[in-house]
């Protein structure tokens, strides 16, 4: 996944010619560390699912898929909006932040507190929930998928309707009280924390 996120930006920069952060080498050595770091924090999700403590299901693909974008949408919009104003979690953040602009990789530099919280999340939603297997499964692809598109350089200023993209995010990373959603713009249009570039 590391590699592919880093060919997917590489030639997204280079088809629409968008200027990019240059990568330092402090961040690659910090991204391949967020790399293992989401590894281990998969053991755990792991042994719980072979000691059966997480158990799936196979009904209710659909409903399961949608359970799992609400809750974590709603639930990751918390925890960014808290990471803005609540110490010590602001400290961890602004790591994300110095990529004012995006590269490569700036999908995994971050603070490695951001990526074992994040890495649990993902592994309390099937203990606590009774999921379908291949909802969670593709759920957690679409979850990479979706941040590799939302640290894509763009130059664009369209409004976002709906769903978060590259446009919602470049802004944050620029007006950093604003836009904390994940997956959509609705928990920001409901707190008023949604920003457009007029």
């Amino acid at each position: 996944m590391f590699l592919c996120t880093i060919l997917i930006s590489h030639l997204w920069s280079s088809f629409y010619r968008h200027k990019k952060l240059p990568i330092k080498k402090k961040d690659v050595t910090l991204s391949i560390v967020i790399m293992m770091i989401n590894v281990l924090v998969a053991i755990p999700g792991y042994l719980l699912f072979i000691n059966s403590n997480i158990t799936f299901t196979d009904v209710n693909p659909i409903r399961d898929f949608i359970v799992l974008f609400v809750v974590v949408d709603f639930v990751m919009y918390l925890f960014h909006y808290a990471s803005h104003y609540i110490w010590p979690f602001t400290l961890a953040h602004e790591k994300h932040h110095q990529h004012y602009s995006f590269n490569e990789i700036s999908l995994y530099v971050m603070h490695p507190l951001e990526a074992i919280l994040f890495g649990c999340i993902l592994t309390l939603l099937p203990f606590v929930l009774s999921l379908n297997f291949y909802s969670f499964i593709f759920f957690l692809f679409f979850n990479w998928l979706i941040g590799v598109l939302s640290h894509l350089n763009t130059s664009s200023t369209k409004e976002v309707l709906l769903f978060g993209n590259n446009v919602f995010h470049r802004d944050h990373h620029e007006y950093s009280k604003y836009n904390f959603g994940f997956y959509t713009v609705i928990w920001d249009r409901v707190f008023g924390t949604y920003y457009k570039k007029e």
